[in-house]
């Protein structure tokens, strides 16, 4: 396939996955394609319908690169629950090392005030597992004591956990983060 003909294709396999009967046969063929979709399906994270922004962050999240980050932030903060959540996957995989400045406070923003408990978990675990630093065990502990959601609760005494792990291991004297 010529890269005109890959790009158009590639289009094509976007706005199929607006249609239910279609989205995984898209989504298959889109990463059929590889790097030839990713103009595309970058793209397609603006479009109106919900269904293809969420299908366009999966599929980033199958062929993350760290400058799709600027791309993907917004989608934070999309309508939809689902955008939102697969956003946070791909966020937390495409971020790139130190690029943690951009990606922790948004993390925070939807750990602390999205709607959708669902979100709000991943943003968490995505905190406590990929993106533990020293500036957050504050943020661990304050959702220990405020939180009752199991989940979240167990997510977050994960983090405290990394933290201060990880703060071990960077000073062996012992100093908290």
């Amino acid at each position: 396939m010529s890269e005109p003909d890959a790009n158009g294709g590639a289009q094509r396999l976007v706005d199929a996955l607006a249609e239910p009967a279609h989205r995984e046969e898209a989504l298959r063929e889109l990463g059929a394609l590889g790097p030839a979709a990713r103009e595309a399906v970058r793209a397609g994270l603006g479009d109106g319908r919900w269904e293809i922004r969420r299908g366009c962050v999966l599929w980033l999240l199958r062929h993350p690169r760290a400058e799709d980050l600027s791309a993907l932030l917004p989608l934070l903060r999309d309508p939809r629950s689902k955008v939102r959540h697969a956003a946070a996957l791909a966020i937390a995989i495409a971020h790139g090392a130190g690029r943690e400045s951009e990606v922790v406070p948004p993390l925070v923003e939807r750990a602390l005030h999205d709607e959708s408990p669902r979100v709000r978990r991943q943003a968490v675990a995505l905190l406590a597992w990929q993106l533990p630093s020293s500036d957050l065990e504050g943020f661990f502990a304050g959702l220990l004591e405020s939180e009752r959601d199991p989940s979240l609760l167990r997510f977050a005494r994960m983090g405290v956990h990394r933290c201060r792990e990880r703060a071990a291991r960077s000073d062996p004297e012992g100093s908290r983060c």
